[in-house]
Parts: structure tokens; C-alpha cells; sequence
């Protein structure tokens, strides 16, 4: 741990020292907003407002540099007052959620080790632990009354040792046996655990008392619990089979009652996701997110939001609330600063029953929609907020906190009194972390490609941006490809700007929040005209006149990673690429990927052995001949979407064509690395990106395809 330590106070500073050198920087006396900044900046969520509207409980999360971790604590809203701390120390506590009364604040707290439940009073004393569960504790939910809360839990190993047992030398360790495809899940480092969460209630009153149940079987993982509002059921949605003979996404709902012996029975049995959250009204409704599969498969599928009423121990005819509305629920737009760990609702009834409140994404923005229960056309409640509002809870009485950010503004708590009237931002947190750096705003850009499709991109200027100047420009690519860039704080190209860059973003075609088809336009021929749409944006920004052509960059990680080297391979038009987790063999990628039939399914037309020139012809591992830009390849070890064998091939392959290139490998990290991972290695990875692109655009241009690193 000191020694970790020690090499994350090095890896600051020398990312401090590089930065105050970097030409585009604040003047003498301004914040330096740097890949190091991160390390001081205040991510905010989970804002959850009391069943009255009085109060409103969140949290704030900041790095701890001596675990490389995040620590969160948990702050108060108490009507106008100022927001102030009443959860907080050296752990890390999170997921707050009001009893009904709103006398009680349940939260996480690892003080004790694992994250077990916790209780405080507001009316007074300290808060005092409720589980004790050996594997802590995962999703939880007050019930109805007040007087208990369902959780989730997973049981410890039979060979787990114990707290005297002594410690295990340190070995080769025991072999992973399986008989399932899907043991694996990116983030989940290792193989599954042969046991998934089970369903537990417990008394509230009573400190580490007697839990009921459990009330699942243990075999898949389920969903956040939902209470009916009787209080004598729970209801969550998990996967019937522990081993599905299709890819891993055809949930069901589940409801089962609340005493000893009981067996959960399936709500829903439809081939498409049925997925929790699960939200139910106080007078029995249940909604939920999911969507019908076609045959054959799609790419990309809208999600949509159902309800049903309840028919008995059953649900009725479910309704499809947002069939007329062609954009995904429960999406966002993409980002690198929300809360690392846990959030809130995106989907909830009002107290009426009679109107579902949910977030959708559409062209660049994540907005808070309201819709009638029965169905009908949505409306947007959140226009006068644009950027992404990320999350939210209602109050009984209708008020709502949300918490949602934009290009200049990160994430905060803000709440809106009644529909139709204003929203107020309530915090500061994010804003005062970065206190005296600047932030630049995005332009918004719409043009048409090649064939007259419409595309939207978004450009972000260096501080002091100057007309009569030309500057270098980096071209950022999203993943997915089925995401969505847009108006959301990111942290990442507020440093790029800040260095000098011009930054590029866009959604081209296979992205989500422009409807189905959009969406679905690259299946089967992805990467392609997605590459073109591309292009077509960037020759359109060079056409103002502000952008040094002889140096551009490109990059972008996951399917961001794909298109960069399908793009090098295609156009030696930039000076420096960034090639990070992405995927260049289609057909190892295939048989190794943690959702391997999942892609197999849905972006191919058969098994790369049954049809192998298609996963050839896409792969961009076979064109590294063409190659004449140099790449910086970012992999992480224990990435199992995208595995480390895609990565190291790539540029093990471009250094044995004798090619610039640069490889970081990132150890015990996982796919979600720059949004997620331990902050040092965030760091880490900024400051390499940095240093690659200043090193190759910010001087004067040298003469083009330089040997680099040779």
C-alpha cells in the first residue's frame, strides 16, 4: 500500500510539471486543468429527495489517494439551507435511500470492511449497522411500512476462510472449471462466482438481526428489489437459466413472497429483456424497462418502458408506454465524470400512478421525460437543462432531484418544484473542485455526409481561441458503436482544450439518439460508412479555416478503438492516432469476448469458421500494411469486452513492420478503465495521451510519418 502510494504522489507530479509547460496552458496564477485535476474533482450523484420534498440526501465522491480509490460520504439538502456533510470519514458510504417517513437514512458504508447496510436517525444519535453479511451487501429497499428492508447478498464461499483461519500462501492458486459460455463479465475480475446474489429481508429495529430468506435461488443475479405496496412481495427482474442457450439478455421479472419457504415465480415470459430496476406505484402498477427481439437479430434494439397492472399474483397485459417514441430509456450520453460507483432511478412513477417519469436520450442531450402510464406521447420536463441529466427521484408531494451536467457545468444536485416550473441548481460541488480552471463551452454542429444523411458533431476551442490562428485538432470516436456523444461534462476534452486542441466529437451513423434505423444502419458493415460520416465532419470544421491540417490527430477507445485503426488504415492524413481497447481480429474476438454470442448474434451474420472472409474483411489486424500514422495503443490486462490479445496484436504487429508505435498496459484494470478504474491509472493514462499528442502536434509540424519511436 505505501508503495503504491508513493508511486501515485510521482505520477502527479510528474503530470504537474508537465503541464505547466504545455503551450495552450492558463496564465500564471489560473488553476491548471491537467490529466491530474482528476484527482481533486468532486463527482456528485445518487441524489434522492424525501417522500415530503424536504430533504435531499446525495453523495460526493473524491479520490483517496492512499487506497487509489474513491471514497464517497454523503451530504443533506434540508429545505433552502445550505447543503452540509452528515455521512463522512476515511470510508467510503454511498446509495442513500429515505425511509418512508423520512425520519431515516439507510446508506452503504464499508467502515466495518465489506459494504453492509447502515441506519441513521435524523432526529438524532449515531448510525448504527444493520447487516453483517460476510460479502457485504449490493442493491437494498425500504419497505412500504418502514419497518424492514430487502437486500441483496452474495453467501460467502464454502471454502471461504475465516476470520481466524490463517492466510494462504501465496501460490499458483486452484484451477476455474466451467460448463457455462457466460462465466465471465468485464469489471468482475476472474471468473464469475459459481453463486449469485441472493434476496434477503431483514427488521430494521433490531442491530445485525435474523434476515428471512433467502427468497431467490441463488443461480443468476438479480435486480434492485421493488415492494408491492401491501408489503407481502418483492419484485425484481434476473435471467430464468443461469446459462441461456441465447446471449445473456432475455430477463424476466420475478415477484416472490415475503416468508420463509417461498419460491419466486415469473411475471413476464417474452423473448426480449424484461429488465430492473423495477418500479411499482402505490397502487400496485409495475413498470420496467426491456424490448422485443426481431428475427433476425438487430444490432441495436430501442429500449422501451412498460407497465402492467397487477391480475392477481400475476401481471396483466403489459402496456407500451413509449411505442411511439423512438429513442432508448434509461440512456444517457456519454461521460467520464458521473458518480464511479452507484446512482440513481431512471424510471418512476409519480405518486398519482398515473404518469411514468423516465430519461431518454435524443441527439446529443439526456433529458426527463413524463408519459401517461397507460401510454401516450412523451413530454420533455427538463428543456431548460441541456446537457445530460443523468438521474432523479419524485417526491410524494411532486418535486424532483436530479442531478445533471453540461460542457461547462459538472454534475450537480438540481430540483424542480412542480412540472413547467424551474429548475434550480442546488450545488456547487463539481464547479468549486476545479475552482479558477477554465472550461470551455461545445458548438454544436449539424451537417450532411456523404450520401446527405444528417450528422451531428460538436467542437470544443482552446481558451482564448483565436480566429486569425490555426490550430491542431484531435478527433475523438465513441464506442459502442450503439452510444452517443453530446452535451455531458467530460473531463478528458476539457484537458485536450486546455492543452491547445481543437476538439472534434460526432455521432455518426450506429449511433443511438437518433432512432432506430440511424442506429442500425451499420450492421453488418461496421466499421464503413461510419468512417465516412467521420470524415465528412472533419473536412467541414477544416473548411472555417481554423484547423493546421499537417496536425491532426484521431483516436478513441472500444468501438472508438475500431474506428481509429480502421480509419489509419484508410486515410494518412494524421500526424498521431490513439488506438485504446479496441477490436482488430473480429474472429478472436468472437470465441474470447466475455459476451461472445452476444456479438456473434447481433453484428455478424454466422460463426467466424462458417463464415470467415466477413470477420476478415472487417478485421483492421489485416490492414496494418497500410499503416503510416503513428499509434499509441492503451489495453488493459484484465479487459475481457475487448481482451488484452487485441491491443498487444495490434501493436506487436505494427513494431514488427518496423512502425512507430507506443503501447500502455495497463495491469488489474478492466474495459471501463478511463471512466471507472483505480484513479492513479486514470491519471496515468491521461497524462500518457497528453504526452503523445503534444509531443507530435503541438510543435511545428515536422515532416509528415516521422519515425517516431523507432
Amino acid at each position: 500500500m505505501y508503495r503504491r502510494t508513493l508511486a501515485f504522489a510521482a505520477v502527479l507530479f510528474a503530470l504537474y510539471a508537465h503541464a505547466g509547460a504545455a503551450p495552450g496552458a492558463p496564465a500564471s496564477g489560473a488553476a491548471v486543468l491537467d490529466a491530474a485535476s482528476l484527482t481533486r474533482f468532486a463527482f456528485v450523484g445518487d441524489a434522492q429527495i424525501s417522500a415530503d420534498g424536504r430533504r435531499i440526501a446525495y453523495v460526493v465522491a473524491q479520490v483517496d489517494p492512499d487506497k487509489d480509490d474513491y471514497q464517497g460520504d454523503i451530504w443533506l439538502i434540508d429545505g433552502t439551507s445550505a447543503p452540509r456533510r452528515i455521512v463522512g470519514g476515511p470510508t467510503d458510504d454511498s446509495r442513500p435511500r429515505w425511509s418512508p417517513d423520512g425520519m431515516q437514512l439507510a446508506f452503504l458504508s464499508n467502515r466495518n470492511g465489506k459494504r453492509q447496510i447502515h441506519v441513521l436517525d435524523l432526529r438524532g444519535g449515531e448510525a448504527w449497522p444493520l447487516t453483517a453479511e460476510k460479502e457485504g451487501v449490493g442493491a437494498f429497499a425500504w419497505s412500504p411500512d418502514g419497518r424492514r428492508i430487502a437486500y441483496l447478498a452474495r453467501p460467502a464461499p464454502a471454502d471461504a476462510p475465516g476470520p481466524d483461519s490463517p492466510k494462504k500462501e501465496q501460490g499458483a492458486g486452484k484451477a476455474h472449471v466451467t460448463e457455462r459460455l457466460f462465466y465471465r463479465i468485464d469489471g468482475a475480475p476472474g471468473f464469475l462466482p459459481g453463486q449469485r446474489s441472493q434476496l434477503w429481508v431483514v427488521d430494521v429495529a433490531e442491530q445485525h438481526g435474523a434476515a428471512l430468506g433467502p427468497l431467490w435461488d441463488g443461480r443468476t443475479e438479480p435486480s434492485e428489489p421493488a415492494w408491492t405496496p401491501d408489503g407481502k412481495a418483492l419484485v425484481f427482474s434476473a435471467l430464468p437459466e443461469p446459462d441461456p442457450p441465447v446471449a445473456p439478455l432475455d430477463t424476466e421479472l420475478f415477484r416472490v413472497a415475503v416468508a420463509a419457504g417461498a419460491r419466486a415465480a415469473a411475471l413476464t415470459d417474452r423473448r426480449g429483456p424484461d429488465d430492473g430496476p423495477v418500479a411499482i406505484s402505490r397502487d400496485g402498477q409495475v413498470a420496467w424497462t426491456g424490448f422485443d427481439d426481431t428475427t433476425p437479430l438487430r444490432s441495436s434494439t430501442t429500449t422501451r418502458l412498460y407497465a402492467a397492472r397487477p391480475a392477481g399474483a400475476l401481471l396483466g397485459a403489459p402496456v407500451n408506454v413509449t411505442a411511439a417514441f423512438d429513442r432508448n430509456v434509461d440512456e444517457t450520453v456519454m461521460s467520464d465524470t458521473p458518480m464511479p460507483r452507484g446512482g440513481g432511478a431512471r424510471a418512476q412513477f409519480d405518486a398519482s400512478g398515473r404518469s411514468l417519469w423516465f430519461i431518454a436520450a435524443d441527439r446529443g442531450l439526456a433529458q426527463l421525460y413524463r408519459a401517461p402510464a397507460g401510454g401516450g406521447a412523451p413530454v420533455p420536463m427538463s428543456t431548460q437543462l441541456r446537457g445530460d441529466l443523468r438521474e432523479f427521484s419524485i417526491a410524494r408531494t411532486g418535486q424532483i432531484a436530479a442531478v445533471f451536467g453540461s460542457p461547462t457545468q459538472p454534475y450537480e444536485v438540481w430540483t424542480l418544484d412542480a412540472p413547467g416550473g424551474r429548475w434550480t441548481q442546488r450545488t456547487t460541488h463539481g464547479r468549486d473542485s476545479l475552482a479558477g480552471a477554465t472550461l470551455v463551452s461545445s458548438e454544436e454542429l449539424w451537417l450532411d455526409s456523404f450520401d446527405g444523411t444528417r450528422v451531428q458533431g460538436w467542437l470544443l476551442k482552446p481558451p482564448g481561441f483565436d480566429a486569425g490562428r490555426k490550430y491542431p485538432l484531435m478527433l475523438y470516436i465513441h464506442g459502442g458503436p450503439h452510444a452517443m456523444y453530446g452535451e455531458s461534462f467530460f473531463h478528458e476534452f476539457q484537458v485536450l482544450a486546455n492543452a491547445g486542441f481543437i476538439v472534434l466529437i460526432a455521432n455518426p451513423r450506429g449511433s443511438t439518439g437518433y432512432g432506430a434505423d440511424f442506429a442500425n444502419s451499420v450492421q453488418f458493415r461496421y466499421p464503413g460508412d461510419d468512417y465516412r460520416d467521420l470524415m465528412a465532419v472533419l473536412d467541414a470544421v477544416i473548411a472555417r479555416g481554423h484547423v493546421d491540417t499537417a496536425r491532426l490527430g484521431v483516436g478513441g477507445g472500444s468501438g472508438g478503438g475500431v474506428l481509429t485503426s480502421w480509419t489509419i488504415a484508410q486515410t494518412d492524413r494524421f500526424a498521431a492516432a490513439l488506438v485504446e481497447r479496441p477490436v482488430v481480429d473480429w474472429a478472436s474476438f468472437a470465441a474470447v469476448s466475455d459476451l461472445n454470442l452476444y456479438f456473434v448474434q447481433h453484428w455478424f451474420r454466422d460463426f467466424p469458421w462458417r463464415d470467415p472472409q466477413d470477420y476478415f474483411a472487417r478485421s483492421t489486424i489485416n490492414q496494418v500494411d497500410k499503416v503510416k500514422t503513428p499509434v499509441l495503443v492503451i489495453q488493459s490486462e484484465q479487459d475481457y469486452r475487448t481482451p488484452q490479445g487485441q491491443g498487444i496484436g495490434y501493436y506487436n504487429a505494427l513494431r514488427m513492420l518496423g512502425k512507430p508505435a507506443k503501447l500502455a498496459l495497463f495491469p488489474g484494470s478492466s474495459h471501463g478503465l478511463s471512466r471507472s478504474g483505480p484513479p492513479s491509472q486514470r491519471v496515468e493514462r491521461l497524462g500518457i495521451i497528453l504526452d503523445w499528442f503534444t509531443s507530435r502536434l503541438l510543435p511545428p509540424p515536422a515532416a509528415p510519418h516521422s519515425a517516431g519511436d523507432r
